[in-house]
């Protein structure tokens, strides 16, 4: 008679440290664990923001003081950007007019910072559409600014 004790136990324990493993690195992607995982929200915010009707082509927010956000309008008609607001200051300082995959940018300072900390800022866009009128503002469904400060 063969004894099958010692295979079922290692069996268990391998599926169960596998379990572990997979589980881990769920916590660590999903920024559970302090420092290993916080770029998936950096690199979610930028991809929201890079596909939205008005895009954020770019942006930086420096210790000095001279941030930049840069748009593009991404719809098939121009529109009239009125407000671009990033942490609660307003960056356009009139109106914009942007044809269809025009771009546009903005300098200004939005927050104070320390370089190389990390910020996540909340931004609203209002544009109209010239072609139909309508006016429609865009904050961004819970993706904020997200990057670290440059000196």
């Amino acid at each position: 008679m063969r004894n099958t004790k010692g295979q079922a136990a290692t069996e268990y324990l391998i599926v169960l440290a596998v379990v572990i493993i997979i589980a881990l690195i769920v916590v660590a992607v999903m920024g559970g664990i302090p420092g290993i995982g916080k770029g998936a929200a950096g690199r979610t915010s930028a991809g929201y923001w890079a596909t939205a009707d008005v895009a954020l082509l770019s942006y930086g927010v420096s210790a000095a003081g001279d941030d930049q956000v840069t748009i593009k309008n991404n719809l098939r008609d121009a529109i009239t950007v009125s407000a671009v607001s990033v942490n609660g200051v307003d960056l356009e300082a009139a109106t914009t007019t942007l044809g269809v995959g025009g771009t546009q940018t903005y300098t200004g300072a939005v927050a104070a910072c320390t370089a190389g900390q990390a910020y996540s800022y909340p931004v609203s866009i209002t544009y109209a559409n010239m072609r139909t009128g309508l006016t429609t503002t865009i904050a961004g469904d819970g993706a904020m600014l997200e990057g670290t400060c440059t000196a």
